[in-house]
């Protein structure tokens, strides 16, 4: 059973289901999302290349990015339902592959869908709001800090560790959501699932990559995500039966 919440995001993204893998994820987002997602690969991805790439490109995103040499993977920088989205060309294949999915997801999750329900809430009025063109009432203050609403230009990065590794979700609920919606960009579940039940447990998570296109890492929390959902489901069935 697909979450509700992932539903909403994979029918507001407008990416069609993949028919073929890996997935050409770059080409099917530039297709859903027409001169409003800029997919930009980078040499030796970190904050002060991301700042510098902004700079040559002329373009002013009157945001402090960063210019320390922080490292990492991925980067959404996102303004007023625009998103360039930044990875890695010293990574793998598989892991930038991973890292476009994990950005669009935060475009989706943190930047597209909010807005959406903002002005779906407050009307067209509260645009100004959210593109930081104009400073909220008293009332928009208080709706801001009730429903967490992004105001002006995002940046999430995709950290890595020492190890060179990402810091996957499990401390920030945004970073596990963004994985998630990952994992279903390249991989979908009605796929995915019946695929690595067919495997066994020792050699699935590595074909899983290898047909995806994931790195390993990632196939690893895959398939056991996957493979915990369907002990809970079958755990909720027994227990409704009795």
């Amino acid at each position: 059973m697909t979450e509700l919440w992932l539903k909403e995001a994979l029918e507001a993204s407008g990416l069609a289901h993949p028919t073929s893998f890996p997935r050409d994820l770059e080409s099917d987002t530039e297709d859903a999302f027409p001169e409003i997602v800029t997919p930009v690969v980078l040499k030796g991805l970190t904050s002060a290349t991301v700042a510098s790439w902004f700079t040559q490109m002329c373009i002013d995103i009157d945001y402090p990015v960063p210019t320390t040499p922080r490292r990492f993977r991925g980067c959404m920088v996102a303004n007023k339902g625009r998103a360039f989205l930044f990875r890695d060309r010293n990574d793998k294949e598989d892991e930038q592959l991973f890292t476009l999915a994990h950005e669009v997801s935060h475009f989706v999750l943190d930047h597209m869908l909010p807005r959406a329900r903002a002005l779906k809430k407050y009307g067209p009025s509260f645009l100004p709001v959210l593109d930081a063109l104009r400073p909220p009432t008293h009332a928009e203050q208080l709706a801001l800090a009730l429903d967490q609403f992004p105001i002006g230009i995002q940046m999430e990065l995709m950290e890595r560790d020492d190890s060179g590794f990402i810091q996957s979700g499990n401390v920030v609920q945004a970073e596990r959501r963004a994985d998630r919606l990952a994992f279903e960009l390249l991989a979908p579940a009605d796929i995915a699932y019946p695929y690595i039940k067919s495997l066994d447990e020792e050699r699935g998570p590595a074909q899983l990559a290898t047909l995806f296109g994931m790195p390993l890492q990632q196939a690893q929390t895959y398939a056991q995500m996957l493979m915990r959902r369907e002990r809970l489901e079958a755990s909720s069935v027994v227990q409704f039966r009795r």
